[in-house]
């Protein structure tokens, strides 16, 4: 198999280098690989997301993505909204816009029409069980909806990765339910890799390989 991702004695630091988030951590992701980071808290976890997903920049080491030195990358932005898919623990929907417009954000990254642009979202937001809340403002959804549209918005540039931060994590257990399966499903029937950052060990357990991160190094790593 390809490795879509590959880190390589990867730190970032904060606090003038006091503090060691990522303590040159070694890794590898096959492409279409479903894998759980976990760890508690402070453990660096998300820290390594952020590098995974060019949210920020290493301060050493190396970190390839999709054939991507992002070390070396320059425009980062433009690498993100052709490559990655992002759903957070809290959903970031802007509450000014419906949701249709909310998932069709992304988009303005891409050369696409504005007819592609709202079939695209309204496709998604379909295939999330939400085309009926299209109108909608996040403010007038549930948490487990605003979620869903959450991975509707993170699927409509196409991604190759799919990068959950704790996506779970403020839903009750049946809105937790529904969006696990629907980032699960997706992985399965697009062969999308797939990588989640959580605490919840029946979430991580869903996964193929589990990367346990402690004190900023992978210090274990399993397979399901």
């Amino acid at each position: 198999m390809v490795n879509i991702v590959e880190i390589k004695n990867l730190t970032k630091f904060y606090e003038k280098g006091t503090v060691k988030a990522l303590n040159g951590i070694d890794l590898t992701i096959e492409q279409g690989e479903f894998v759980a980071i976990t760890g508690p808290s402070g453990s660096g976890k998300s820290t390594l997301l952020n590098m995974i997903g060019a949210l920020d920049r290493a301060d050493g080491g190396k970190v390839i993505v999709d054939g991507h030195d992002l070390l070396s990358e320059k425009d980062l932005s433009s690498f993100r909204s052709q490559t990655m898919g992002f759903v957070f623990q809290l959903h970031n929907l802007l509450p000014f816009l419906s949701s249709l417009e909310n998932v069709e954000l992304p988009t303005y990254e891409l050369k696409i029409s504005s007819v592609e642009r709202r079939n695209r979202a309204l496709d998604l937001l379909k295939s999330v069980g939400l085309d009926d809340r299209s109108g909608f403002s996040p403010t007038k959804l549930s948490g487990g909806e605003r979620q869903r549209v959450a991975v509707a918005r993170a699927l409509v540039n196409n991604p190759s990765i799919i990068l959950a931060d704790e996506p779970t994590g403020s839903l009750d257990s049946r809105a937790s339910d529904e969006v696990l399966k629907l980032l699960v499903d997706l992985h399965e029937r697009e062969n999308v890799t797939l990588i989640i950052v959580t605490h919840d060990l029946n979430v991580a357990n869903l996964a193929e390989r589990q990367i346990e991160v402690l004190d900023g190094k992978v210090i274990d790593l399993k397979n399901s």
